[in-house]
């Protein structure tokens, strides 16, 4: 909802800044530039935003693996998951290394969460350090004759 609501509020400036000042006859090209400057800063963004997720993926797992210790007591509550295993037909040494494995993947979700909020934290810093390159553009003349844009 908040993204249906917020790109408009940001694409119609920008579009109508972009094109504030630019000769009618040279829409055309400022079009590309823009399509390419767009292309190039989505590809940018989406790249940055992996990286961050797959670090932060790993230095959560690691951190969330230190407190996976089999002498621990929560370590020891959540095997008890072994007991629903069993009752689902599976001997008791299935069961056992299936509870492992179920552990090992909450602590990858839980991982992968983390790394998504972390994602979502560094993006919006990257919006809030543009909002004052988007203070600095010029203002558009209301009124005047606008050139026509795609």
């Amino acid at each position: 909802m908040y993204i249906g609501v917020g790109l408009p509020l940001i694409f119609i400036p920008i579009t109508t800044a972009s094109y504030a000042g630019i000769q009618p006859d040279k829409t055309d090209q400022a079009s590309a530039l823009i399509n390419v400057a767009r292309n190039v800063g989505g590809s940018i963004g989406v790249s940055l935003a992996q990286n961050v997720l797959a670090h932060r993926a790993q230095v959560h797992q690691s951190r969330l693996v230190e407190h996976v210790v089999p002498s621990g007591v929560q370590y020891q509550e959540t095997l008890r998951v072994t007991d629903a295993f069993v009752a689902q037909g599976s001997s008791l040494g299935e069961a056992q290394r299936r509870a492992i494995g179920w552990i090992g993947q909450q602590v990858q979700t839980q991982a992968a969460l983390l790394s998504y909020i972390d994602v979502f934290w560094t993006l919006m810093l990257v919006s809030a350090a543009a909002v004052p390159l988007a203070l600095t553009l010029r203002k558009v003349k209301l009124g005047a004759a606008s050139p026509a844009g795609h």
